[in-house]
């Protein structure tokens, strides 16, 4: 004899979820609801900081890791091709990556360093002048300003230095030495930590992908490899494409920087190559053209002065409508499906949570979260907004 107050006799004839009709209030949906919703926020309060925080104290391990398996992954497609037409197997193919890389590092690293050490020393002697030049344009008492900063270097008599001078001198020299040290030290152990992970990461890829494969379900398996095509083809457009638009620009803003008159084009352009890596970034080396071109033509004229912010303005737009409507359509297309502004408030998130390291892997994990939202979530909520479920779930009278 079943008891008249159990739950049983609260469900409807049926075999449908909707037939269900809860009794008390942690069954009805709308607690739920509720219950998940302060669960999700206390898991983004509690537990997301401190992972965030492990991630942030390991990014010195972690940015060379994830640099080698960007570097493979980039350049599977490559390897894979290579083993399948022509039987080269993949250690091989990542050993000749990495060399045919150092053969390009060898023969245009020292040109740019010997030319960008010469202009960096061209803008040291010229300091003083470019000092009193944005001196005179903040309406300061400029006069022989230069001849006085001049004047103080030439009339320090390092003769009468007493001995805790001189050590102290020559602790701010060695401690100079020791940096600079350990800064090339730093720098040479990253290149070889992600050329080791690059190296490993090209040989294991295909093994990596299989023990992947091996934790997912039978029945989502399918599904689960279809949307991972999509975030693979999302993801390779926007590494490549970043790349390929880092070197236009950094070739088109040099060389148009020198045909205009830039002083430092060098050091100008590959700054803004390089900060090209990160969206929006490079607008930050025009300016700096702009204001180093017109230092160099403050004693020139009115049209001197008009020309140097002229033509270096004229050489970043040209720069930019070449990235943005001939390189980015051709190597990355729409592969992130964003708005600007989306992914401006992406990269600020990002480099608010992980720093540098957030602001390079922002757009690319946003691209994901998007289609994963498209694939999985979006037709969740479509069906639930066509067929709405009864949240309050009341009782039937007994």
């Amino acid at each position: 004899m079943t008891d008249s107050n159990s739950p049983q006799n609260h469900e409807i004839p049926g075999d449908s979820a909707e037939s269900f009709k809860a009794r008390y209030v942690w069954q009805r949906m709308w607690f739920q609801w509720v219950l998940g919703t302060i669960v999700f926020f206390l898991f983004l309060s509690f537990v997301l900081p401190p992972i965030f925080w492990v991630i942030g104290r390991l990014s010195p391990v972690l940015t060379p890791v994830l640099l080698g398996l960007g570097l493979a992954y980039l350049f599977n497609p490559l390897t894979a091709w290579a083993e399948r037409r022509h039987g080269i197997r993949r250690p091989m193919s990542a050993g000749v990556v990495l060399a045919l890389a150092v053969l390009v590092l060898l023969a245009t690293v020292p040109m740019i360093i010997v030319s960008a050490i010469e202009q960096g020393a061209v803008l040291i002697e010229k300091f003083p002048t470019y000092a009193q030049t944005v001196l005179g344009w903040l309406g300061s008492d400029t006069q022989d300003a230069e001849q006085r900063v001049r004047d103080f270097i030439d009339s320090l008599d390092w003769t009468k230095v007493d001995s805790a001078t001189a050590t102290k001198a020559l602790g701010v020299g060695a401690g100079a030495i020791f940096t600079g040290l350990s800064f090339a030290a730093s720098a040479a152990i990253f290149v070889l930590v992600t050329a080791f992970c690059f190296f490993v990461f090209s040989w294991k890829f295909e093994e990596l992908k299989a023990w992947f494969a091996a934790f997912v379900p039978k029945p989502y398996r399918e599904e689960t490899f279809r949307i991972m095509g999509k975030m693979d083809l999302t993801i390779s457009a926007i590494v490549r494409g970043r790349l390929v638009q880092s070197l236009v620009i950094m070739v088109v803003l040099s060389v148009g920087w020198s045909l205009t008159g830039v002083q430092y084009w060098l050091l100008v352009g590959v700054l803004g190559g390089v900060l090209n890596l990160l969206p929006f970034a490079a607008v930050l080396s025009w300016p700096l053209a702009v204001i180093l071109a017109v230092m160099d033509k403050a004693n020139g004229g009115t049209m001197a002065i008009v020309g140097a912010i002229i033509w270096p303005s004229v050489v970043y737009i040209i720069a930019q409508a070449m990235d943005g409507w001939v390189v980015e359509p051709l190597v990355q297309g729409k592969a992130t499906g964003m708005d600007a502004l989306t992914v401006l408030l992406v990269v600020l998130a990002g480099g608010a949570l992980m720093g540098i390291l957030g602001v390079v892997l922002a757009v690319p994990v946003a691209a994901c979260i998007k289609i994963l939202s498209q694939e999985l979530l979006l037709p969740k909520l479509r069906s639930l907004a066509e067929n709405p479920p009864d949240i309050w779930q009341k009782s039937t009278p007994s």
